[in-house]
């Protein structure tokens, strides 16, 4: 088991994320095209129509997560081994100059073998239209009755990130990264998905889940930190691969199972389950919500300092305390809580939201102070360091469909947002 204390350069998937940079967005792995017919490969082998499923493992390890990655394909493959799935496994593995593709098959005794389907050429597994295209192979060429991808890498949840590859990029491969509405944009390109998973920090958050809302049903990641060695893909991947709330609500307390004997993972890990399909109704009780000026007033004199944090140098709190804070008064905070209660699922968390680099666990996690996603709350005073994120944040659906641009807190950045 990886410590911090043992291993400081490891640390978890959020950390080197901050030291890179302040405002790294969604970090995870892309997938990349050859530049022949990317789907001739997967055609050779012969898709399997009758698959359960197609499950993409997604890495990106172009950074020092290279070897805690590897070590998930090989726990994927115990897994899988290990499952009664009749499923297409596939995994992206970027850890070094030549991107591959693998078919993880199993042969007539059961035994899982890695297959290498392509082996791409040097480039930017976090570029989007790369990403695009790829995803567009995989599961045009590996059909199946479910879907799902988990995308692994670094991360900072829906905060802006800056520098990216093209447009913008999402992962973290040397300084680039990706944003939400990129990776929303890739994503809508594909067939939709029954599961999107991050096996990366800070994933779970309210602006994410609404992005990704007509993407794929579920939503399974952590509103704070994701420990190095990730999922243990060898003890859940049974449950993963049902990609329904019951298998789903199973692998998250296997994960939670997983850590909860770990003398310092134990004490920080947390996870949700969100059903994606319940977020356009809290979208609405929160249009509502804030058509009162008194709500729309609250967000400029809240003091941030006072809600429950989850990574020190990330701006993300807790939705659920953010928006008892803000909503208080109005009639309609009930059924937003309502409604957010039944988009959440699952939810569970341990003692401390993060740790130190020296393995103290800091951040305590406030009692009723944790819904399972976090939101990101502007600062009282206009920090330059800030400036583009709050601009970023007006270009989210999550910003409009949530009537967040009533407020002064937010629309003061909309008009640098668009342009105007």
């Amino acid at each position: 088991m990886t410590h911090p204390a043992d291993t400081l350069h490891i640390l978890c998937r959020a950390k080197r994320a901050l030291r890179a940079s302040l405002f790294l967005a969604c970090a995870l792995a892309g997938l990349t095209a050859c530049e022949d017919d990317p789907g001739a490969a997967a055609r050779t082998d012969g898709a399997d129509n009758g698959k359960e499923a197609t499950f993409l493992l997604y890495l990106v390890g172009q950074n020092n997560l290279s070897d805690e990655l590897n070590d998930n394909i090989n726990d994927l493959m115990t897994g899988y081994e290990a499952s009664g799935a009749n499923a297409n496994v596939l995994v992206y593995a970027d850890f070094n100059t030549a991107p591959e593709l693998y078919l993880l098959e199993k042969d007539r005794q059961g035994n899982v073998r890695r297959k290498t389907l392509k082996t791409y050429p040097d480039q930017y597994s976090v570029n989007p239209e790369v990403m695009r295209t790829v995803l567009s192979d995989v599961f045009d060429n590996y059909p199946a009755a479910r879907r799902g991808l988990t995308l692994s890498s670094h991360a900072s949840g829906s905060l802006y990130g800056y520098p990216t590859v093209s447009k913008r990029a999402f992962g973290t491969e040397g300084n680039y990264t990706m944003n939400i509405t990129d990776l929303r944009e890739a994503l809508s390109d594909c067939p939709r998905l029954d599961l999107v998973m991050f096996d990366a920090c800070l994933m779970a958050s309210a602006e994410t889940a609404y992005e990704l809302k007509d993407c794929a049903r579920y939503l399974l990641a952590a509103p704070n930190i994701i420990p190095s060695p990730g999922f243990p893909y060898d003890s859940v991947f049974s449950d993963l691969v049902r990609m329904d709330s019951a298998g789903l609500t199973a692998a998250a307390r296997g994960y939670m199972a997983h850590y909860h004997t770990d003398e310092l993972w134990g004490q920080l890990v947390a996870i949700s389950l969100t059903d994606l399909s319940r977020m356009d109704t809290l979208a609405l009780y929160m249009d509502s919500l804030f058509q009162s000026p008194d709500v729309q007033a609250h967000p400029s004199t809240l003091d941030r300092n006072r809600l429950q944090r989850f990574e020190y140098g990330f701006q993300l709190y807790d939705f659920g305390e953010w928006v008892d804070s803000v909503g208080r008064g109005s009639p309609y905070l009930s059924k937003v809580r309502a409604a957010l209660d039944r988009a959440i699922i699952y939810e569970s968390h341990g003692a401390y939201a993060s740790f130190t680099e020296y393995g103290q666990p800091i951040i305590p996690v406030k009692d009723g102070a944790f819904c399972g996603l976090n939101t990101y709350v502007p600062p009282l005073l206009p920090y330059y360091s800030e400036e583009s994120q709050r601009t970023f944040f007006t270009t989210l659906r999550w910003y409009r469909d949530a009537g967040l641009w009533r407020s002064d807190a937010y629309n003061r950045h909309e008009t640098q947002a668009t342009g105007q």
